[in-house]
């Protein structure tokens, strides 16, 4: 894995002086271009019900983002993002270390870290650019495809009224299923949660958020103007082994999964009301047995001066967990730098639903 990450770091560099040597010669009036730029997010949190928690409410700094970018020519840019969160580790917490060469508007190629291109509101991963505290369970649980990887990116896109832009990739990844984020750590812990309230007998191993697989995807999205987006995706990772820990053995067993994900989004805006939504489905299979995981969600917006309030509704299912999330809430921009958001949430499932609620503060600089 080491030697994976180094060699990454090898390429990117020696990309990046042979593209940054031919670049400055042909383009001597460029000015380079610097930006750095970051964020804190406090957040609380509230929840009734919940069990096997020492506390059902919180308060917490959630993130601390610093976002830097260099532009030594027009067509070459330098990106590093290092968001803190509570109990993750230096690795988990450097979401992206990239350089991108774009030879056109329509050809590009990026080497190095950065976040799947995969789904928008992955990209959107930051506390400042989303409307609500929390993202959708599809998103922050990371089933379908993990937040970043260290991989090579050809992208671009061609079209004006009507545009269509690419991205595929091809790379290695850290798993980071069901890490939990939150003031009190329930967010990313859901199935989890809900596993062991029914008494499943077997849980993924904790241990598999050690490992190391490398994967292919892409996606393809069509827009007109700004009105409407729609993407298509696939993530297919190799086949690998991971823990799963057999409560009635008292141990992890290693069993082999095979996976391919793929989705839809779509993204619908007019004037100052926006439409977004996603659905995913998996064909995974552990062993020989076929499992269900399928995560879907829909997100109304309407902005109306400094005010955003919204509306989100989600199903997801993992094997034998069912259940749906509702959200409804609403951000405060009074500036530019601060956001103040205020959110309700409703888990529902066959055995026990949760109620919660979240505010969180926002200050960009």
């Amino acid at each position: 894995m080491k030697m994976i990450g180094k060699s990454i770091l090898s390429v990117v560099v020696i990309l990046a002086a042979m593209f940054f040597k031919n670049d400055v010669k042909a383009q001597e009036n460029w000015e380079p271009q610097k930006r750095i730029t970051g964020y804190i997010s406090t957040e609380f949190n509230y929840f009734d019900q919940l069990e096997g928690y020492k506390n059902n409410y919180g308060v917490a700094l959630s993130e601390a983002g610093i976002l830097t970018n260099y532009k030594p020519t027009k067509d070459l840019t330098f990106t590093a993002v290092f968001v803190y969160r509570p109990d993750f580790s230096f690795n988990q917490m450097l979401n992206e270390a990239n350089v991108q060469y774009d030879v056109s508007e329509s050809f590009g190629l990026k080497v190095g870290r950065f976040l799947t291109p995969l789904s928008p509101m992955n990209t959107y991963y930051y506390a400042p650019v989303n409307n609500s505290a929390t993202l959708p369970v599809l998103i922050s649980n990371h089933e379908f495809f993990p937040l970043n990887m260290d991989a090579i990116s050809i992208n671009g896109g061609f079209g004006e009224n009507i545009k269509v832009t690419y991205d595929f990739f091809a790379g290695g990844y850290r798993n980071t299923t069901w890490m939990k984020t939150g003031a009190i750590g329930f967010f990313g812990d859901e199935v989890v949660y809900y596993q062991n309230i029914i008494g499943s007998p077997s849980t993924i191993d904790e241990s598999f958020n050690s490992s190391y697989n490398v994967a292919v995807g892409g996606n393809v999205r069509f827009a007109l103007q700004d009105y409407a987006k729609v993407g298509f995706s696939v993530f297919a990772p190799k086949e690998e082994t991971f823990p799963v820990y057999y409560h009635h053995l008292g141990m992890p067993v290693d069993l082999t999964m095979n996976k391919v994900a793929y989705g839809l989004d779509f993204n619908f805006k007019y004037n100052n009301t926006r439409l977004i939504g996603e659905v995913w489905n998996s064909d995974l299979k552990i062993q020989d047995a076929t499992v269900d995981l399928h995560g879907a969600f829909v997100e109304l917006s309407h902005e109306v001066g400094k005010f955003t309030p919204f509306a989100r509704y989600e199903d997801q299912t993992t094997n034998d967990i069912h259940f749906h999330r509702y959200t409804g809430g609403v951000v405060f921009k009074p500036t530019f730098e601060t956001n103040v958001k205020l959110e309700y949430l409703h888990y529902e499932h066959d055995v026990q639903n949760v109620d919660g609620l979240v505010a969180s503060f926002i200050y960009s600089f």
